[in-house]
């Protein structure tokens, strides 16, 4: 018998317990509040962030507040802004494919469906970026299904690898 280190756990003599499917109604829920509550730390999170650039490039403090109620689309926080939150819309897609595991897709669907729309109303780009709204609410929608893609593929890769 081998003398084990005292601080190590003992080795299982049985494979680990698989995951059982989650309801859909939790993993869409989770999901959403992930990606809608991540979106909004991060729209903070940006928005002090660029309030202190303009603060450092020197700008009087009502000039700061007139360029943060038009900030340009091409500025490095907007650009950072859909960048990130089109990570968040992948990773929950991912989320969502992961706890449910079973019917990814149907499931991934209406979580895409419901982000695309929570991404309609709740942008403000203004009257003159309808266009734009439209186009970052198809983003949400394609990146959400694309986390939706990698959580079923390691659904499988799961499922296969598990003894039956």
């Amino acid at each position: 018998m081998s003398e084990q280190h005292p601080l190590q756990p003992p080795e299982a003599d049985r494979p680990p317990r698989p995951l059982r499917p989650g309801s859909p109604v939790r993993a869409v829920t989770i999901a959403l509040v992930l990606d809608l509550g991540g979106s909004l730390a991060l729209n903070l999170l940006l928005t002090v962030l660029y309030a202190a650039w303009l603060q450092a490039r020197g700008l009087t403090g009502t000039e700061i507040d007139e360029a943060m109620r038009h900030i340009p689309p091409d500025s490095w926080a907007a650009i950072a802004g859909v960048l990130l939150g089109a990570c968040l819309d992948v990773l929950s897609g991912f989320v969502c494919a992961r706890i449910v595991q079973r019917d990814e897709w149907r499931v991934g669907g209406v979580l895409a469906g419901l982000s695309g729309l929570c991404t309609l109303l709740f942008n403000d780009a203004g009257e003159a970026m309808e266009d734009l709204t439209v186009l970052l609410s198809l983003c949400t929608v394609a990146c959400t299904l694309l986390g939706v893609k990698y959580g079923h593929e390691l659904n499988r890769k799961t499922k296969a690898a598990q003894p039956t």
